[in-house]
């Protein structure tokens, strides 16, 4: 072979081996900076279920509204941030497929999303040996937590049951002007629904909560509770607290209404979807942990890009998946660095100010890196959003009891 001929083979064998690269990592060859010429973050979300699909998709809104703001403001180290979807569809075993793709064929030095602890617990359980780096938006179940949460590569933005269930219980106990003396609960069968509603018992009974509880599971996605709302009639509860998923919450209320259900108050998780006055109407209250009403510089700013882009209010999805991707921007600008003990260590101090407030992950009960500890309690009242508590971002008191469907306009 005379030298003309070898060269060419050796170029030949370097283009095929930089194509092979590119096909099985997904990235795009590295520059000399050591760092791929773009930055992909893996995302994984329920985009196309109907139970869960506005979540996912609100939350990447939020995601690509931060990706813009970046790649218009030079990247991050210089290369511009791309995302690379999987949707889980809602569903277990396709979340854990798109994970493992993330994590061996695209090899992303992050996946963040994540949504219902039932699919985030088999997602984790499944790819914990990979031990790859992830930063989970949803999941609440202690279920999630007693699996991960200590690991140093889980990093979790939503907070977990003891969370929301404690701020129910301090509203309900110390912040409304007569104490509910029976509360019916129905709650999804899935781990969020079934954890939510022991904490809520065992919370109660811990604080000596005089209020007699009544539990009823349901299936999450189905299209008549008429059933669960026929049995909590018969009990005459003061509050009915439905724990479900937001496709759920429009089918319990045109229920409740079909047959003149009328609880004192009804109260659900996360009743600020844009959607929801239209849907269930008004004096619907609930726990949430995030609100657009919110008086901050920083929560303004994003509710009037997020207007400006989508014609209204964003639901507490949209912040959470765009403080997530800046926070994981910082850390690899901090940590100059895909690597990911690197990437770990930069996570474990970045601190931003967000929508959120200030973040920053800390320790609590058994998760190494916690971001949201702290929820809000607020009610529909004439179109808008009343925050109740806490008290310093109070805007108006709790309508109770709520007029009767007969009653309303």
């Amino acid at each position: 072979m005379d030298m003309k001929v070898a060269a060419a083979a050796i170029v030949i064998l370097i283009v095929v081996v930089a194509g092979a690269y590119v096909l099985m990592s997904g990235q795009a060859p590295s520059s000399a900076g050591g760092l791929p010429d773009r930055i992909r973050l893996g995302v994984i979300l329920p985009l196309s279920t109907a139970s869960y699909a506005s979540a996912g998709q609100e939350a990447l809104r939020g995601m690509k509204m931060a990706v813009e703001e970046i790649n218009a403001n030079g990247g991050v180290l210089g290369k511009p941030v791309e995302l690379v979807i999987r949707d889980t569809k809602g569903d277990p075993n396709t979340a854990i497929t798109g994970a493992t793709d993330l994590i061996t064929k695209e090899k992303v030095p992050i996946i963040i999303g994540f949504y219902s602890s039932t699919v985030t617990y088999a997602s984790m359980n499944a790819i914990k040996n990979y031990k790859p780096l992830v930063f989970v938006l949803g999941a609440s179940s202690v279920k999630v937590e007693q699996l991960v949460g200590m690991e140093r590569w889980f990093f979790h933005m939503h907070p977990w049951d003891y969370h929301r269930q404690g701020t129910v219980i301090e509203y309900f106990l110390n912040h409304m002007k007569e104490i509910p003396k029976k509360i019916f609960v129905a709650y999804e069968d899935g781990v969020y629904g079934t954890t939510s509603y022991e904490y809520f018992v065992n919370l109660s009974r811990e604080r000596n909560a005089p209020w007699e509880v009544v539990g009823e599971a349901f299936k999450t996605g189905s299209s008549d509770f008429s059933s669960v709302i026929l049995k909590a009639k018969q009990e005459n509860p003061d509050v009915f607290y439905i724990v479900g998923y937001p496709g759920d919450y429009p089918v319990f209320f045109r229920n409740a209404k079909e047959n003149d259900f009328n609880p004192k108050l009804i109260f659900i998780v996360a009743p600020e979807f844009p959607n929801y006055p239209k849907d269930i109407g008004d004096y619907v209250a609930g726990v949430d942990v995030w609100s657009p009403y919110l008086n901050t510089p920083e929560a303004k700013a994003f509710v009037q890009k997020f207007e400006s882009k989508f014609g209204r209010a964003p639901e507490y999805w949209a912040p959470f998946g765009y403080t997530a991707i800046k926070m994981v921007v910082k850390a690899i600008e901090d940590a100059k660095s895909l690597d990911k003990e690197k990437l770990i260590g930069a996570l474990e101090k970045v601190e931003i100010k967000s929508p959120l407030g200030t973040v920053r992950f800390k320790q609590t009960g058994k998760t190494l890196h916690q971001v949201v500890d702290k929820l809000f309690v607020v009610q529909w009242q004439g179109g808008k959003v009343a925050i109740l508590y806490p008290k310093e971002y109070k805007t108006g008191e709790l309508i109770y009891p709520v007029p009767k469907w007969s009653e309303r306009g």
